[in-house]
């Protein structure tokens, strides 16, 4: 990779620690990019400053057609040794190739070059007029899933939320739908949880996902977060580990969660068809919406592929 490349896409990944991405992210991110400087630097001789719209279809093809490149990289960083310079082995070349990815493998891509360059864009606007424009935006939206791939979830609209928020809500149903829209909880994950999952200093919840796996979620309004959590635990009568006891023991049932919430859906006049995994729908939209970076959507809500995240998203 040539060294100024480099030394953007480093920025870009510090840039990335500061925010606190997961390093599931940013290590997901290193992978794209150098697949993209590896691609651009055997096709082009000049640096990612010219890339433009038209680049970044050739590279959207190349991803969805596959196929063999050689990328050349210079031995020699200088031209004292002339001699050397000049030979016809002057070269190190590497050969790599590419399969056809899907769509959403190839939006994922996308999304990560995207970010790359709207960080370039914003770092430099003050400074330099190296990058004035994003080459990616007008073409990553034009790459569209296939109609199976849409989930069928109705999505809770903003219009629906204020309805809910307008209700006369007790501590415990609004610390419920709070954690359900900015945490994108499951039902299942929401019974489960335990007072101990709730950490005050980093403002984090640590419990169990789909799966079995311990993730630990930086919430988005984490200061209403918790400051309902310390309403609704003051006004609770019950002394369980469990956030949400049962009636008789152990924790409440998620179906038990669902009435609950279905009954509240219907009392503040949400449109026909919201669940409560709209919420979670929801969530990722606004998300997405919010940052316009997919994989951070994607670690939010937990899962292990983006094309399930996209689903979610409802531009």
């Amino acid at each position: 990779m040539k060294k100024q490349h480099e030394v953007w896409m480093m920025e870009f990944l510090d840039n990335c620690r500061q925010l606190n991405r997961s390093n599931h992210t940013i290590i997901n991110y290193a992978a794209d990019l150098r697949k993209f400087f590896n691609w651009f630097e055997a096709i082009f001789d000049h640096q990612i400053t010219k890339a433009d719209g038209n680049t970044i279809t050739r590279y959207s093809e190349f991803l969805a057609n596959g196929g063999n490149l050689q990328h050349k990289t210079s031995k020699y960083s200088g031209v004292k040794h002339l001699v050397l310079f000049f030979s016809k082995n002057r070269y190190n070349i590497s050969e790599f190739s590419q399969q056809p990815l899907s769509v959403s493998s190839r939006r994922r891509h996308l999304s990560a070059v995207k970010n790359f360059f709207e960080f370039l864009k914003q770092s430099y606007e003050d400074r330099s007029s190296l990058f004035q424009k994003n080459p990616v935006k007008p073409k990553l939206h034009a790459i569209k899933l296939k109609d199976i791939d849409v989930n069928s979830t109705k999505l809770l609209s903003k219009d629906d939320w204020s309805k809910l928020n307008e209700l006369l809500l007790g501590h415990k149903e609004r610390f419920m739908i709070y954690l359900l829209y900015y945490g994108a909880l499951r039902l299942s994950e929401l019974a489960e949880l335990r007072v101990e999952n709730f950490n005050q200093e980093h403002r984090s919840i640590s419990f169990k996902r789909k799966g079995g796996d311990v993730h630990t979620l930086k919430i988005q309004q984490s200061d209403t977060i918790f400051e309902d959590l310390e309403k609704y635990l003051s006004s609770r009568r019950s002394d369980s580990k469990f956030l949400f006891p049962g009636k008789i023991s152990g924790h409440i049932t998620p179906r038990a969660l669902y009435k609950q919430l279905i009954k509240l859906l219907m009392s503040s006049g949400c449109s026909n068809q919201v669940t409560p995994h709209s919420f979670r729908k929801a969530c990722a939209t606004n998300l997405y919406e919010d940052t316009k970076d997919l994989l951070f959507v994607r670690d939010y809500l937990n899962h292990s592929d983006a094309k399930v995240t996209q689903t979610y998203i409802e531009n």
